[in-house]
């Protein structure tokens, strides 16, 4: 254990410092600053709020088993413009994310939730694949394959969420029909929720997959179709036209 806000703000100053020594003219941003520009990508106001929620347990005193990071970039900027550095609020930005590449290097890092959302994609349709509820369904419909389209949404925004922070996932799965067995459906309707431990307000860890399944999309009748005609057959009865 030991990747900790304190870590990280030294390693964003470092950053900084470097980036910083190629142009004399720009005065060194003080560690305390660092301080401010940090808690504000870490979804927080000031610093001093960022010491309040870690005082109270929602801010995790250590990192090390953070899986995502999802940085909250548009506050820093204007924390920054505010203490009078708006001209550096891209470079301190880059820096605030290399202290947590460095440090971090198994977390994935994010501009914002839509880039978390895709990235785990991939994942809830394979739980939600391989779920019985779903191959359940699947096996009722003589249809093979699974072409997904879904679409993930937070009931609560990762600002305030606490202790965990789920997303929903909702849409469908397209199959393709045998023509050679009977029809039963060939589209279902998927379901499950992502969901994060928090280990702050803005920095997620495991996630787990649940209530993953599906169901056969019913179809229902439009009384504006034509129903199809019938010839006599005197063998069958009836014959498609």
């Amino acid at each position: 254990m030991g990747i900790t806000f304190a870590s990280l703000s030294r390693a964003t100053h470092m950053a900084l410092k470097s980036a910083l020594a190629a142009t004399p003219a720009t005065a060194p941003l003080p560690l305390g600053q660092v301080h401010e520009a940090l808690s504000a990508a870490l979804g927080h106001n000031t610093y001093a709020a960022y010491k309040a929620t870690a005082s109270s347990g929602e801010e995790s005193a250590f990192y090390d088993y953070a899986q995502h990071v999802i940085l909250d970039l548009p506050r820093p900027e204007q924390r920054l413009v505010a203490l009078g550095h708006a001209q550096l609020t891209a470079v301190i930005a880059a820096a605030v994310r290399g202290a947590f590449v460095t440090l971090l290097p198994a977390s994935k890092i994010h501009d914002d939730v839509s880039d978390l959302e895709a990235v785990i994609y991939d994942d809830v349709v394979d739980a939600i694949e391989t779920s019985d509820g779903y191959s359940s369904e699947l096996a009722m419909t003589n249809a093979c394959g699974g072409d997904f389209d879904i679409t993930l949404e937070a009931p609560v925004p990762i600002d305030q969420a606490r202790g965990e922070w789920a997303l929903n996932a909702t849409g469908t799965s397209s199959l393709e029909q045998d023509p050679d067995k009977v029809y039963h459906g060939d589209t279902l309707d998927v379901s499950a929720q992502a969901v994060f431990q928090k280990l702050g307000r803005r920095v997620l860890g495991e996630m787990t997959v649940e209530d993953a399944g599906g169901s056969i999309q019913r179809e229902e009748f439009d009384p504006g179709d034509e129903m199809p005609d019938f010839e006599p057959d005197d063998d069958l009865g009836g014959a498609r036209v």
